[in-house]
């Protein structure tokens, strides 16, 4: 492995490290407090809390008035560049993340809603991704700078495992706003012409719906996930707790395939079922038994198949899942 004598010396020099955390912090706050981004902030949380986007005026006058949001966002960008020509190892405090062409910074976060720069690098030449992400937001996506060729999508025809999604072509450029409802729009960049940098500003729904990817050619759904933070930090528990073979958290899995999203209860009754195949199964019945519930139909199902396939479940003894 090959560590660059600059991160080398970093390692060992604490002094070091401590300043440029203090340095890091103290220009994210600076930035925060500036009247502009303060205001955006402030109205952030309204707006997260459920407030029309037209009663928080900071944020509304972002995507209504042209040039707004770059006037907001040049200053904040500025001194984060010039935070890095100082101290160019820093870390920024935000969360951030970077995959191939893309990179994502989010700026703040309140209740529901984020404000967030996301910037979609297209020196690699002209894309066309495989698959469009749908999720359940309310979005506003702010052009700052740069141009691109998307397609706009929109979900015609919804069958579950599959949709047909029409697709637009556009062309758009700096000051422009792109709005999008719910979980059956979204959009793509086909081809960015350098660097396509986005102020997003987005809501999820209250009672989201999951996050889904479809194939653009097929319409096939190739991967779905909780639309909720808080139903997604519940699901990667859960997975925990079944990799570590807590047979002793069967009972509270249980007890969550009771509540919640239809998404996360079956999640929690198949490694409720993985854990301990006497208790799991015993709640598998029991919404088996309901046809009010929403998940009767496939939990019937999947209790005929696990007793044919293996008929020991009917004992419902505390054992792993035969299955």
């Amino acid at each position: 492995m090959h560590i660059d004598p600059q991160i080398g010396a970093l390692r060992g020099d604490h002094a070091a490290q401590r300043t440029m955390r203090r340095a890091v912090a103290q220009a994210v706050e600076d930035c925060r407090q500036e009247p502009g981004l303060a205001a955006v902030l402030a109205g952030l949380g309204a707006y997260g809390a459920g407030a029309d986007l037209e009663e928080c005026s900071g944020l509304n006058l972002l995507v209504s008035q042209r040039g707004a949001a770059h006037s907001l966002i040049a200053p904040l960008v500025g001194r984060l560049v010039a935070l890095h020509r100082e101290n160019p190892l820093a870390q920024l405090a935000f969360r951030h993340q970077s995959r191939g062409g893309f990179h994502f910074l989010q700026l703040g976060a309140r209740g529901r809603a984020t404000l967030a720069l996301a910037l979609h690098d297209g020196r690699g030449g002209p894309t066309s991704p495989a698959t469009a992400t749908f999720p359940d937001a309310e979005r506003h996506e702010i052009v700052l700078a740069g141009r691109a060729d998307l397609a706009l999508l929109d979900i015609v025809e919804d069958h579950g495992g599959s949709a047909t999604i029409d697709s637009v072509p556009r062309r758009i450029m700096a000051g422009e706003c792109l709005r999008f409802a719910d979980a059956t729009q979204s959009w793509i960049v086909r081809n960015a012409e350098g660097r396509l940098l986005v102020l997003r500003l987005a809501r999820i729904a209250s009672r989201p719906q999951p996050t889904r990817q479809f194939d653009l050619v097929t319409g096939r759904l190739v991967h779905r996930a909780s639309g909720d933070r808080r139903e997604s930090r519940h699901e990667m528990m859960m997975a925990l707790m079944g990799r570590m073979g807590r047979v002793d958290a069967a009972p509270v899995l249980a007890e969550m395939a009771r509540s919640g999203s239809d998404h996360l209860r079956w999640q929690a009754l198949r490694e409720c079922l993985a854990l301990d195949s006497g208790t799991g199964f015993e709640e598998l019945e029991r919404i088996a038994r309901s046809p009010g519930d929403s998940l009767y139909s496939p939990a019937k199902a999947l209790c005929v198949r696990l007793v044919e396939a293996h008929p020991e479940f009917t004992q419902k003894k505390s054992a792993p899942c035969p299955a």
